[in-house]
C-alpha cells in the first residue's frame, strides 16, 4: 500500500513578466508588508517599480533590504525585529532571502509582545504553528525555497549551519517570474542552477522519497541538467531561464516532503567552515557522494540517466551509474565549478568536525544509504 502526505504553497503563480502581479497578489495577504530583499534587485533598478506597484495597490510597504548569502542569526533577528509592525511579509531574491523573510513571518512576535530570540529557534524552540503570510518571489533557479518551509541559517560563532522548519514557513503565494533570473551573474546562474540539479538528483534517490515526489523531482533533475549550461552561456535565453525556474521549483516541491541526502549533509558544515557559496559546495560534493551512494541507488541514478538519453534503455544499472557520474563531472566543468574542495579554501585539519556536523543533519539521514562517521569523513576527503 502507498501512504504519503505532501505540503506546498496553496497558490503558485508562474510565467515570463509575473512579477508584473506582485501588487496585486501581495493586495490579497495585507495593507502593511514588510519587503525582504538583497542588494542585487535595488542595483538592477527593479527595486523600486516593485515598490510603486505595491502601493499603487493602496500599501504601505515596509522595507529590510542588504540579506547577504549564508545570512546569520543576526539577520534573522533584525528581521524578525523589522517584521513586528508588518502584516505580510514579500521576500524578492535569492533562496538566502527567501529563507530569512520566511523565517522572520514565522518567528517575529506581533508588536509589544515578548517572545523567543533567532537563537532560541536555532537551539530548538519550537516553531510556532502559525504566522504573517508570505508572498515568496526567487529571483535565481536554484534552491526552491519558495516552495519550502525551510530557513537554513549560519551560526558562525559555533561554525554550524542547520535549519529552522515549520508549516509556519510555508508561502501562501509562490510567484515564480523566469524573467527575473535574467540579470544573475554568470556564477550565480551556475552555483545556484548547480544547486537545483543536485536537490533533484537527491529528491529523487532520498529515503523518503514518495511517488509524488519521485514524478517531480525526476522532471526537475532533466529539466535543470538540459538546461543549465545554456542559462550559463546565453543568460537572456528565454526558454534556457524558463526551464531552469520550473526544475528548481519541482526540485524544491520535491525536497520538502523528501528530503535530500549526504551532498547537503556535508554541504551544510563546509559552507560553515569555508563561507563558500552553497550550490558552488553542492555540485563539488556530488560526485564524491554519487560514489558512496553506488551500492544503494545505482539503479535509480541509471534511470535518470536512461531519461537523460546518456545511455541505450537496455544499459545494464553500473553502466548508467557510470554515464550520470560522468555527465554530472563534465557539467561542472562545463559551467566552471571546482571539482575539489581545496579549490575553495578548505582545511583539511577540519575533516573531523565536518564529519561530525553531518551525522545529525535530516539530509544526512534521509540519505539512500546509512551514513557512519567513519563514511562521512571518507566521503568528504574523497572530494579533497
Amino acid at each position: 500500500m502507498i501512504e504519503f502526505s505532501h505540503q506546498c504553497p496553496p497558490r503558485l503563480i508562474f510565467g515570463w513578466g509575473s512579477a508584473a502581479r506582485l501588487g496585486q497578489e501581495a493586495a490579497r495577504l495585507g495593507r502593511k508588508p514588510l519587503v525582504v530583499t538583497g542588494r542585487s534587485l535595488r542595483t538592477a533598478g527593479r527595486l523600486e517599480p516593485l515598490l510603486d506597484d505595491m502601493r499603487g495597490q493602496g500599501l504601505a510597504p515596509l522595507l529590510f533590504e542588504g540579506v547577504p548569502a549564508e545570512p546569520g542569526l543576526e539577520v534573522l533577528q533584525a528581521c524578525m525585529d523589522a517584521a513586528r509592525a508588518a502584516d505580510s511579509v514579500i521576500a524578492i531574491g535569492g533562496g538566502s532571502v527567501l529563507d530569512i523573510a520566511k523565517g522572520a513571518a514565522a518567528l517575529a512576535p506581533t508588536v509589544g509582545t515578548p517572545g523567543p530570540s533567532a537563537r532560541d529557534y536555532f537551539s530548538g524552540t519550537a516553531v510556532p504553528e502559525s504566522g504573517r503570510p508570505i508572498l515568496a518571489v526567487p529571483t535565481t533557479s536554484g534552491t526552491g525555497s519558495e516552495m519550502t518551509w525551510v530557513c537554513v541559517l549560519v551560526d558562525a560563532g559555533a561554525r554550524r549551519k542547520a535549519s529552522i522548519r515549520g508549516p509556519a514557513m510555508m508561502p501562501a503565494v509562490a510567484l515564480v517570474d523566469p524573467e527575473l533570473t535574467v540579470s544573475c551573474p554568470r556564477s550565480v546562474t551556475a552555483w545556484s542552477g548547480m544547486d537545483a540539479f543536485v536537490q533533484a538528483v537527491e529528491a529523487y534517490v532520498s529515503k523518503g522519497a514518495t511517488p509524488f515526489t519521485d514524478a517531480l523531482a525526476l522532471e526537475a533533475a532533466l529539466l535543470t541538467a538540459r538546461a543549465l549550461e545554456t542559462a550559463v552561456r546565453e543568460p537572456a535565453h528565454c526558454e534556457a531561464r524558463e526551464r531552469m525556474a520550473l526544475g528548481s521549483m519541482m526540485a524544491g516541491t520535491a525536497l520538502n516532503t523528501s528530503r535530500l541526502g549526504l551532498v547537503h549533509g556535508i554541504a551544510h558544515p563546509v559552507g560553515a567552515v569555508t563561507g563558500a557559496a552553497h550550490g558552488l559546495l553542492c555540485g563539488l560534493l556530488m560526485p564524491a557522494v554519487m560514489r558512496f551512494n553506488q551500492t544503494a541507488a545505482a539503479p535509480r541514478y541509471a534511470h535518470l540517466a536512461r531519461e537523460l538519453d546518456l545511455v541505450d534503455r537496455a544499459a545494464p544499472d553500473d553502466v548508467g551509474f557510470a554515464a550520470l557520474l560522468a555527465f554530472t563531472e563534465d557539467l561542472l566543468d562545463r559551467v566552471e565549478i571546482p571539482r575539489t574542495l581545496r579549490k575553495v579554501g578548505f582545511n583539511t585539519a577540519d575533516l573531523d568536525w565536518i564529519a561530525q556536523e553531518t551525522l545529525p543533519s535530516g539530509s544526512t539521514r534521509a540519505n539512500p544509504r546509512a551514513v557512519s562517521l567513519e563514511d562521512a569523513y571518507a566521503v568528504t576527503a574523497d572530494a579533497l
